[in-house]
């Protein structure tokens, strides 16, 4: 009988350090797992011993609409002639934003393969599970819609719109479950399980240290040019005053002239704040770093501490320009269900922050080998 195949399929650096622990959890238990890679950026070397084949197929995503769109009607072939799945195998995608996700997802259900969403750890997996209704769609959206639904496989997949992010979610018959690291209530069909997070090493922290990520929410619509750098000096301010040595990691979306002109206008007036120059990803460098506290506004990463010591530091509710935008909202509801101590002033954002013995406290949590039904 042929034996079960594992396949993930990541679109970025975060998504790849999961499927790598994870999938080294799995080749410990005797499974063979393979990598599908859609890279939008994916900058890291792939553990080429570790998966027992490696993938890559290109993401129309970063192309403008019309020739992304092209792109995609023409995905369909190239994916059935790249994969043969069977009804043994398994196939674990981190995110649905990505049509071309959906289109090998679609064919690898086509030939019997279960599928399942395992978060990806943030803001993006979470908030769109919970909404209780969608943003009013524009005559835009719904061009772009209809456009999506001509793409081979695609007629089935659905929208959500949320702070006027237009969102494609597969049909949920397609999904056997979604795979999540953290309890949480959703409105959709497919049955929700928790897994158990591969374990991390504690690390010997800094005291005193801390590391600041960047987000560019001045280029996603959500602050203002003029906003952010008022946000982002009260943030520099506070974590000047609280810790010892702070750091300063960009976002990878960040060009490198906004790098500069950030760098001169803002980072320049911080003597104690450094530049992290690494385009490494965070969970790389934290073992470098050993930071007592990871502070940003509300990034990924904060939410994938467990087990190495360090604190998350949320800011965003300390920035009235951001704390009762409707994305934020539903972010603090979700951090308060996870009994998150948040930081109840600026003063509060120093060394000595704890941010509850309970926020990672998951219970009912299994294997992701029982959950996915191997034998």
């Amino acid at each position: 009988m042929r034996l079960n195949l594992i396949y993930f399929l990541v679109n970025n650096d975060y998504q790849y350090i999961e499927a790598e622990r994870v999938a080294r959890d799995l080749r410990t238990e005797g499974y063979s797992v393979s990598l599908i890679a859609v890279p939008h950026t994916l900058t890291i070397d792939l553990n080429k011993a570790l998966f027992s084949q490696i993938e890559w197929i290109d993401s129309p995503a970063n192309s403008k609409w019309i020739y992304a769109w092209l792109r995609y009607l023409l995905a369909s072939q190239l994916v059935r002639s790249s994969f043969a799945p069977t009804a043994f195998d398994k196939l674990i995608i981190f995110t649905e934003f990505e049509l071309m996700n959906q289109i090998i997802a679609q064919w690898f259900k086509c030939c019997g393969a279960e599928i399942f969403l395992l978060e990806d750890g943030g803001a993006g997996t979470y908030i769109p599970l919970t909404l209780p209704r969608a943003d009013p769609l524009t005559w835009k959206d719904r061009v772009k819609l209809a456009m999506i639904k001509l793409i081979p496989t695609l007629q089935r997949t659905h929208f959500t719109k949320f702070s006027g992010t237009l969102i494609p979610l597969l049909d949920d018959n397609v999904l056997n479950g979604i795979i999540l690291y953290r309890n949480l209530r959703i409105n959709r069909k497919p049955p929700v399980y928790v897994v158990r997070r591969p374990l991390q090493n504690r690390l010997e922290i800094c005291r005193g240290k801390a590391i600041f990520l960047n987000q560019p929410l001045y280029k996603d619509n959500i602050q203002t040019q003029e906003n952010y750098a008022v946000g982002l000096k009260k943030i520099l301010t506070a974590l000047s005053d609280g810790f010892d040595e702070v750091l300063f990691k960009f976002h990878p979306r960040e060009s490198e002239a906004r790098r500069n002109e950030i760098h001169k206008t803002i980072l320049c007036n911080f003597p104690n704040v450094s530049l992290v120059g690494e385009r490494e990803p965070l969970e790389h460098l934290l073992a470098k770093i050993r930071p007592e506290a990871v502070v940003s506004y509300h990034s990924t990463p904060l939410l994938n501490l467990k087990g190495t010591g360090i604190n998350p530091i949320f800011v965003f509710h300390l920035l009235n320009d951001l704390k009762d935008q409707s994305a934020f909202v539903a972010m603090r509801a979700l951090l308060v269900s996870w009994q998150y101590q948040f930081p109840s002033n600026w003063q509060d954002v120093s060394s000595g922050f704890d941010p509850g013995a309970t926020f990672d406290d998951v219970r009912g949590a299994r294997p992701l080998s029982e959950i996915i039904g191997l034998p």
